[in-house]
């Protein structure tokens, strides 16, 4: 009997069906960053006033992209050092620290501004999602989606409107009306556009600490500002979901509201990926405040301590912000930097209160 053999080329791989997935690479490498940055540290009045600038311009190449390119076999070669894109920004730092008698006190203030850019692509791009676009001459992860051009007012203003392909016959008075950015004539996912930017303008914090004799205590504090959230969690239809409260001062007759489509989950058109669900991402937190008592060291040593601190300790105490999602500190969704700023009703931040005992010996 005669055997049948398979010959398999040295690092091709064979996908579950059988056939050849992509070429390897052997030339594949780090991505290269260059940066440039100056920056100066300032001391005044013996140090109790001190000052830290940073301003830089971060050029990277190379990174790994997915480029559409096939081999002289024709089966497409895997990732290439391809992409390119620039960060830059600054961020300073003022703070302050002074004791009079027994009594100390500090306080630090920091401003942060971070901007980026994609540059090149190869090709691969633009990588669009339901809600975001990462495309050349742009922010990484930008909003993107249909433009909200208020409401349908009247029959005549449907009839005379530029038709939603696929929705032209479920329109009613008081849905929202899209904008036909391309202006072609009708609404189609070419009208989609960039809406917003999930990375903040400025970024900025403060800490202030407080102690007098045995007692300490610690406030920090941060925000944003300038930056963008899609909320995805309120254009469910599902019965289990409650509408937001916004959602009461809905479009329900000629005159009644110029915010908030009609109510009817019949209506799929208002649950489109849109600038409606575009929320301002600012907000101010005290993240962290704590309490402390330091025991006098004469008086524990008799015990045969060295330090003992009592302490309560109070996490994400107040956030203020003006978006109506459970959380403004908005991440990565899954950890997928192209979904950044998407709110999907994640588990928010939640509020911790800790008591303990520091003790060393």
């Amino acid at each position: 009997m005669q055997k049948l053999s398979l010959l398999i080329p040295r690092g091709i791989c064979l996908g579950t069906s059988g056939y050849i997935g992509k070429l390897p690479n052997t030339e594949i490498g780090w991505e290269i960053s260059n940066i440039f940055n100056i920056g100066f540290d300032l001391g005044f009045f013996n140090s109790r006033l001190s000052a830290t600038f940073d301003w830089y311009n971060k050029h990277t190449k190379d990174i790994l992209l997915d480029v559409p390119v096939s081999s002289v076999i024709g089966i497409p070669v895997s990732v290439q050092n391809a992409g390119k894109m620039k960060k830059w920004g600054w961020e300073l730092l003022v703070g302050w620290k002074d004791q009079v008698n027994k009594f100390s006190y500090s306080a630090t203030f920091s401003l942060s501004d971070q901007r980026n850019e994609i540059i090149d692509l190869k090709g691969t791009g633009p990588f669009k999602g339901d809600r975001t676009i990462t495309q050349e001459g742009y922010a990484l992860n930008t909003l993107y989606a249909y433009v909200a051009d208020g409401f349908y007012t009247s029959e005549e203003e449907i009839a005379s409107s530029p038709k939603f392909e696929g929705y032209a016959s479920q329109l009613k008075v008081g849905d929202i009306k899209y904008k036909d950015v391309n202006g072609d004539g009708e609404i189609t996912t070419a009208d989609r556009t960039m809406i917003g930017n999930p990375t903040p303008d400025v970024t900025y914090g403060f800490t202030l600490g407080l102690g007098y004799k045995n007692w300490e205590l610690a406030v920090d504090m941060m925000g944003q500002g300038g930056n963008q959230i899609y909320r995805t969690w309120d254009n469910y239809n599902w019965s289990q979901f409650n509408f937001m409260e916004q959602r009461m001062d809905r479009w329900h007759g000629p005159g009644t509201s110029n915010t908030q489509p009609l109510l009817n989950t019949k209506h799929t058109i208002n649950n489109m990926n849109s600038e409606y669900y575009i929320e301002d991402g600012s907000f101010f937190r005290i993240r962290n405040v704590q309490l402390a008592y330091n025991f006098d060291k004469t008086l524990i040593s008799r015990i045969g301590m060295q330090a003992l601190k009592l302490y309560v300790n109070i996490q994400n105490l107040c956030t203020i912000t003006g978006y109506k999602g459970y959380d403004p500190e908005i991440g990565a969704l899954n950890y997928n930097v192209l979904l950044r700023g998407v709110d999907d009703a994640r588990y928010p931040s939640q509020r911790i209160y800790t008591f303990g005992l520091n003790f060393n010996f």
